[in-house]
């Protein structure tokens, strides 16, 4: 399994796209679940899930393999037991339903002066009361219907229902188009933590249903005789009739409240489950990173090796290694973007004596980009041998292409090189030579720029190599 830290290396912008999809689809479904039974039993096959990838992680082969069979039964009891839930979703996912938004919903516009006209005298009289407006989402999954009338909508019904004398007064009415179908409805409560000690059971319960679909409530407060207006998980108070009514016919004829405007913003849906939210987004990232984790790729490559920190007055004689086969580990992407010169060996010759020296490579030796890791070092071993230097000065002799002018002399800037190699091999040497200069050019240029050649081998010149010396052609003084 991949470090944590070769995780955040590899990551790219495809696999975020990757992960924020699979995040906004499991804050969808829990979204949906959250407050309903089947919350409970989602929650502990996840549960289930976190256990198994961790006793995958761990090492614990029995517990795994069991679990790992036992995956293909939870699978067929998850669409047996979500079977209702599992079909509203869809139908709630379907792309028909938001091309239907765009129409005005079919609602008679006297059931709004009615319910104007009902929760005014509710409200004077402070008489709570709690109606649900079903809209494009089905809400069998949701409300617990208490009894079916399929009755005419009217102020005078709802008056009479939500009297305290009257035995259906607890719950919800449930309203579809200008029926009322059902009376004493149980809705799932919100589990907004953050939500006001002074909001009760009414208020939760308008919350809870329009946080899992697009239902429009309405909330009458039996304490303060406040109107509220519900959708999308946010409630507006209205004081005066004609904002109520004007916000009811936004909600029923044209799809959109106050509500849903001013809750638009990006900050607001932020802050709207935020928790939920990032819930979401881990699961999301820790299901990415262990189901597929970063996708490795292995690449064979010949590193250059280079020698440091070889002491002054010491040389490597005879033939050595300059380069070592490296096979590297990382993400197709960032094997794909090495450059040349990105991955070295670095061997340290601080510590050499005059001799043969052993000396061993080791990842910690192969200098890699992050995201990269080390899979094979071939060869692993070598050997150096290291001698005493000596270093003098030695004169620079031009390697002429034909024969200079008689009366012209040839002059060479610098003269003189400081070079270095063993002492045997520094005593046969008396000079330096350089590439060859064409005589003719030389007259017609006057002057030119040309490298020394090193000879014989093992001879260094201590400058940056290749040197290169001006060769000048001038007048012989009289």
């Amino acid at each position: 399994m991949q470090t944590l830290k070769d995780f955040f290396y590899s990551i790219s912008a495809t696999n975020m796209v990757d992960i924020a999809i699979m995040a906004c689809l499991i804050y969808f479904v829990l979204a949906w679940f959250r407050g309903t039974k089947a919350f409970q039993i989602l929650a502990t096959l996840l549960g289930i899930g976190f256990f198994y990838f961790a006793a995958s992680w761990l090492g614990l082969i029995l517990t795994s393999v069991l679990f790992q069979y036992l995956w293909a039964a939870i699978i067929v009891v998850v669409v047996i037991v979500f079977q209702p839930e599992i079909r509203e979703m869809l139908d709630r996912a379907s792309p028909i339903r938001y091309l239907n938004q765009s129409q005005p919903t079919d609602v008679n516009p006297n059931v709004i002066e009615e319910t104007v006209l009902a929760v005014a005298d509710l409200a004077r009289t402070k008489l709570g009361a709690l109606i649900v407006f079903q809209r494009l989402d089905k809400l069998d999954n949701l409300v617990l219907t208490g009894k079916l009338i399929d009755a005419l909508f009217s102020s005078e019904a709802l008056t009479m229902i939500f009297q305290r004398t009257s035995p259906l007064h607890d719950g919800a009415v449930l309203v579809r188009k200008d029926r009322i179908k059902a009376v004493s409805c149980i809705l799932p409560l919100s589990k907004d933590e953050d939500l006001g000690s002074h909001y009760g059971t009414r208020h939760r319960a308008a919350l809870g249903l329009t946080e899992r679909s697009d239902a429009l409530c309405v909330v009458v407060s039996e304490e303060r005789g406040e109107v509220s207006l519900v959708e999308a998980g946010k409630m507006t108070i209205y004081k005066t009739k004609s904002d109520f009514r004007q916000a009811l016919e936004r909600g029923l004829v044209l799809g959109k409240t106050d509500v849903q405007s001013n809750g638009a913003s990006l900050a607001s849906l932020l802050r709207s489950n935020w928790r939920l939210k990032i819930f979401s987004f881990a699961t999301a990232t820790l299901l990415w990173f262990v189901i597929v984790g970063p996708q490795s790729s292995e690449l064979g490559i010949s590193v250059p090796i280079q020698y440091t920190n070889l002491p002054a007055g010491m040389e490597i004689t005879g033939k050595w290694m300059d380069r070592v086969d490296v096979r590297v580990r990382g993400t197709e992407s960032g094997l794909a973007n090495l450059k040349p010169g990105s991955i070295r060996a670095v061997l340290d010759l601080s510590n050499v004596i005059t001799g043969l020296n052993y000396f061993r490579i080791t990842n910690k030796s192969i200098q890699v980009p992050p995201g990269v890791t080390i899979a094979q070092i071939r060869p692993s071993d070598l050997n150096l041998h290291i001698e005493t230097a000596l270093a003098k000065k030695i004169s620079v002799l031009p390697t002429l292409v034909g024969d200079p002018p008689e009366q012209a002399r040839i002059s060479i800037t610098p003269s003189e090189v400081r070079v270095r190699a063993l002492q045997d091999d520094l005593k046969k040497v008396t000079s330096v030579t350089t590439d060859p200069v064409n005589v003719a050019e030389l007259i017609g240029k006057g002057k030119i720029t040309v490298s020394v050649v090193v000879k014989p081998e093992g001879l260094k010149i201590e400058s940056i190599d290749p040197l290169q010396v001006t060769v000048a052609l001038k007048p012989e003084q009289p």
